[in-house]
């Protein structure tokens, strides 16, 4: 996705009563930029490599205060640094941590893989509250848009017969890409938390899609760089 900034130029005779609002405005701007910490506690990360307890402990530190963490992977097996790396996100005083599931319909059946992340879950003692399912990739590509959506229909279902606590992670172009049509709902009972790496914290200009008219989680940046970690940095209106 395309990211584009603005410039403002002011001339030599702005008012000092402009100016001041201006360097108001600046202090009150979301650091984008991370180059201070986030001004509230509804900022958060997802990381889909292993993270250690030091590294959460100081993206707590910035107020980045809730983490999502990869726990299948698109090769269609559970992500081994998943375990440790949740452990270490509850450890480093992270208020919640939830996982995705990143899926591999090539690679077999939904209800497989659901019940090879619930296995490893169980064997792992894995503590996650929400699980959200990653709709995106090339690897979401069954021949025909109606594959693509009955291998999702059958995901969402065998989360659902499991018993997890589910939402979906997707945007507007990749829904449309996969599955044809943005008017597709099947799952919008579920929560969306929605890509747009635009820098803003807010759902001002959400592009419905899937059913959905209000999200509950936005990931508007994948810059985030800080405690020795690549991450991207989500929000959301409370916790």
């Amino acid at each position: 996705m395309i990211k584009t900034g603005k410039k403002q130029i002011i001339g030599h005779d702005m008012s000092a009563l402009l100016l001041a609002s201006l360097c108001l405005l600046t202090l009150a701007r979301v650091p984008t930029n991370e180059t201070s910490t986030w001004p509230v506690n509804y900022y958060g990360v997802d990381v889909s490599q292993y993270t250690s307890q030091s590294t959460f402990q100081c993206l707590v530190g910035q107020n980045l205060v809730y983490a999502i963490i990869r726990c299948y992977q698109s090769v269609g097996r559970p992500d081994p640094n998943c375990a440790a790396s949740v452990a270490n996100a509850h450890a480093g005083g992270m208020q919640v941590v939830d996982a995705y599931f990143f899926p591999c319909p090539t690679c077999g059946s939904a209800t497989t893989q659901v019940n090879q992340m619930l296995s490893y879950f169980n064997a792992n003692s894995v503590n996650v509250k929400t699980m959200w399912l990653d709709i995106e990739g090339s690897q979401y590509w069954l021949g025909d848009y109606g594959s693509n959506q009955a291998w999702y229909k059958s995901l969402v279902d065998a989360c659902n017969a499991a018993g997890l606590v589910t939402g979906v992670y997707a945007s507007h172009s990749q829904w449309t890409s996969i599955f044809g049509d943005a008017g597709f709902t099947y799952g919008n009972n579920l929560p969306l938390w929605y890509a747009d790496y635009d820098g803003e914290p807010s759902f001002d200009g959400f592009n419905g899609f899937g059913g959905w008219s209000s999200p509950v989680m936005k990931q508007f940046s994948d810059a985030g760089t800080k405690c020795g970690a690549s991450y991207d940095i989500n929000w959301k209106p409370s916790l």
